[in-house]
């Protein structure tokens, strides 16, 4: 089946556009996940382990209060 008997050229050049715009997409999302920026975001999320302690003090639990 012929693409030209069932689409018109402006069709046809839309579908090839956003074919082209998802190529693209693809090879971004590749070479992120495998170049070395991708590698350096991994190994950084995995090192924003944080322990937050909160001292709390009787004077800001009145306050809180009044």
């Amino acid at each position: 089946m012929d693409l030209s008997e069932v689409f018109s050229d402006d069709q046809i050049a839309i579908i090839g556009c956003f074919v082209a715009l998802a190529s693209c997409a693809l090879v971004a999302a590749v070479s992120f996940q495998w170049g070395p920026a991708g590698k350096a975001s991994v190994s950084a999320r995995n090192n924003l382990k944080m322990d937050v302690i909160r001292e709390q003090d009787g004077e800001s639990q009145q306050k809180k209060a009044a």
